[in-house]
């Protein structure tokens, strides 16, 4: 693994990154994770200047791993209440490594905080020595990046609160519905839903520490505040699509907002092992290729 950070620049590098992750990867493509060919880390926009590394862009006619066969005719369907999400939903779109641009095609709006710290964790990834991050404590990394991995979730519905309980990362996103008591601050915030329409608005805020909202390491605070606004769609397969609002004056000029997708994939209910820890494998649980950010 710390052979392939030192070759930061391809797809290999940067799940040696995430740690985790670059098993997640092998498990779900049959194999190791991309090589020089593989997926550029800059996926999210042009190689224009943004702080995405060189060769950046769009993944163009390689081929997508994350793509599952569609189901068969006679599979589980969801539930046709548009209020209900309960069931197992997959990301299989891309992995984007790096988020340049918002919803409207717009640059993110950095500010000189947000620029320095985008900067600098990318800087340490073109010096082959990767920051410490949640993924490689094996601590909740936050919603974006929890969901933003190409591995199924599962959504436990009632009427007063919604679980997603995720196979990477023992994950757990909890979502209480409508409720105003004030809990501790938590690695995933608290997250409160209501109904708007057959839309699920999701905000999150008090989160215990800082996230990376991405790979590259876009940087939310843990003075941000997350909305989610989630809804179910039947096209030629049933999806999630979840539109994600940033709000952190820490380190944007203004909130910023960006769209994923999730399929539905009863195939995937039954989850896969996952000793995020055990794959650290370094003695005090951090590999030693990796090194403490820089707090100011």
């Amino acid at each position: 693994m710390n052979s392939g950070i030192k070759s930061i620049w391809t797809g290999t590098a940067v799940l040696a990154l995430l740690v985790c992750a670059g098993t997640a990867f092998a498990q779900l493509t049959g194999g190791p994770p991309p090589g020089p060919q593989g997926p550029s880390i800059g996926a999210g926009g042009p190689p224009d200047g943004s702080f995405g590394p060189p060769g950046g862009g769009p993944p163009g006619d390689i081929p997508n791993p994350f793509t599952k066969p569609p189901l068969p005719a006679d599979a589980p369907q969801p539930s046709p209440d548009p209020r209900n999400f309960d069931g197992t939903w997959y990301h299989e779109t891309m992995l984007q490594f790096q988020i340049t641009n918002d919803v409207l095609g717009n640059k993110l709006p950095f500010n000189d905080a947000g620029r320095k710290v985008m900067q600098r964790r990318v800087n340490s990834l073109k010096t082959g020595m990767p920051f410490i991050n949640a993924s490689a404590r094996c601590i909740p990394p936050g919603q974006p990046w929890q969901l933003d991995l190409n591995m199924p979730f599962h959504i436990f519905q009632t009427k007063d609160r919604l679980d997603f309980a995720f196979e990477e990362y023992h994950g757990l996103l909890q979502v209480a519905m409508g409720m105003t008591k004030a809990r501790p601050a938590a690695y995933m915030g608290n997250s409160i839903g209501r109904w708007d329409g057959d839309t699920l608005v999701v905000e999150t805020s008090n989160f215990k520490d800082g996230l990376w909202v991405d790979i590259d390491g876009t940087p939310a605070s843990k003075n941000a505040k997350l909305t989610m606004r989630m809804r179910k769609v039947k096209s030629d397969h049933w999806y999630l699509e979840v539109e994600y609002t940033l709000d952190d004056p820490t380190y944007y000029t203004h909130p910023w907002s960006w769209i994923r997708d999730y399929s539905w994939r009863p195939d995937m209910t039954l989850f896969r092992e996952y000793n995020c820890e055990v794959e650290v494998g370094a003695k005090d649980g951090i590999d030693p290729s990796l090194v403490p950010e820089p707090q100011d």
